[in-house]
């Protein structure tokens, strides 16, 4: 009976070791604050690179206006986004779970959005024979939209690790 005690106890602090020095809750909780400095990165990246096709094309249009416009309505508010959600790490607020998540989703869509009329406006720039010596907002083009298509796959990625380490409750 005494050793069958021993072997609970051991089991109960085996079990109380376990879930205080081997928790994934260290390293999970740092995963948020990660993603948004990736999407900080992002978006000022995609305004860099979209920003001398969209307003240096005087003689010829390398960008379409309203490609311009939602490229620059996607990337300059989630750059705020992300600047508040990092300040707010820092002086220890949180944001609820959900409205992370509900703007996980809006950018991952508005990206995508992004991405596809920043490739479609290239496509059709360069499909019509009339290749200027320079080509360099081409390529600033093709940059802007394969990053945005990474933005969009890194806001995915957080939407789904915002929505389980929320629904664990490891989050608020």
């Amino acid at each position: 009976m005494a050793s069958a005690e021993q072997g609970a106890g051991t089991d109960q602090t085996d079990r109380g070791m376990r879930k205080e020095y081997f928790s994934s809750s260290g390293v999970t909780k740092f995963l948020p604050p990660v993603f948004k400095l990736l999407e900080l990165a992002v978006a000022i990246i995609c305004i860099g690179l979209i920003d001398d096709p969209a307003n240096n094309s005087r003689f010829r249009v390398f960008l379409a206006t309203r490609t311009a416009s939602l490229a620059y309505s996607t990337f300059v508010p989630f750059l705020i986004f992300s600047v508040i959600y990092l300040f707010g790490k820092v002086i220890r607020e949180n944001i609820p779970w959900k409205l992370q998540s509900l703007l996980n989703l809006t950018a991952f869509i508005l990206y995508l959005a992004s991405a596809a009329c920043i490739l479609n406006d290239w496509s059709e720039t360069k499909t019509r024979n009339y290749w200027p010596p320079n080509t360099q907002r081409m390529d600033y083009m093709c940059g802007a939209g394969a990053v945005a298509v990474i933005g969009a796959l890194i806001y995915l990625l957080d939407l789904i690790v915002t929505v389980r380490l929320g629904v664990k409750g490891e989050i608020e």
